[in-house]
């Protein structure tokens, strides 16, 4: 099962590998749960939280204080937020694999440059 340490540890590799990531603030840790922040710029970064007990995975692009694209994992079941419509929950069969915050990013990527968001 993904756990804790397992997004700690790939959110740095992310910060050390991937080229629009500025920095890594972890926002809150409890015995269960994390989250993470992964800025790209003011006002445009990636949210990342983990819930160990009920094995939650949540990716969110987020610009001002708005999602615009995301990807969760609930009660096993992976669904996509569109970036055309990040209110709708799209079911996502394939899932992020075993790395999912990387998969995530790669995503993020192409909508950065597909988007100019930078």
């Amino acid at each position: 099962m993904y756990s804790r340490t397992d997004l700690h540890l790939e959110a740095r590799e992310a910060l050390n590998t991937v080229w629009f990531v500025r920095s890594l603030e972890e926002m809150e840790r409890t015995d269960l749960t994390l989250s993470l922040r992964l800025t790209i710029r003011p006002e445009l970064f990636v949210q990342a939280f983990l819930g160990e007990r009920s094995g939650s995975l949540y990716f969110a692009l987020v610009e001002g204080r708005r999602r615009i694209f995301g990807i969760d994992r609930e009660g096993g079941e992976w669904h996509l937020h569109p970036f055309d419509s990040p209110g709708e929950h799209e079911p996502l069969s394939e899932g992020l694999g075993p790395k999912p915050l990387l998969s995530f990013l790669a995503k993020v990527e192409d909508l950065l440059l597909q988007h100019e968001l930078l």
